[in-house]
């Protein structure tokens, strides 16, 4: 992005101009969340890896925002974003 501006060829009497854009590529997810199975009271962690450091994220479960919180922990470290279930119940699958 730092390269897009306006460029010219100056000739002595004429001057060339060209408008550069630079478009960032898209944020993708490169590893995906994976299945975790565990015993009611342990803490589940699952984790995904985006193709860009430090992007806003959002996490949910069934379509409802989840957040920090005593039950939650939401962490993000360069590319690798990760999500803590504290004490889980059955409720958490």
């Amino acid at each position: 992005k730092t390269d897009a501006g306006l460029y010219t060829c100056d000739i002595g009497t004429d001057v060339a101009k060209s408008k550069v854009s630079v478009q960032e590529k898209p944020t993708v997810v490169i590893k995906h969340l994976e299945d975790k199975t565990a015993a009611a009271g342990q803490d589940i962690s699952v984790s995904c890896e985006l193709s860009k450091p430090d992007v806003n994220i959002r996490w949910a479960k069934d379509g409802k925002a989840i957040r920090k919180s005593q039950k939650y922990d939401l962490q993000q470290e360069g590319t690798r974003a990760t999500l803590i279930i504290h004490d889980s119940t059955v409720k958490d699958s």
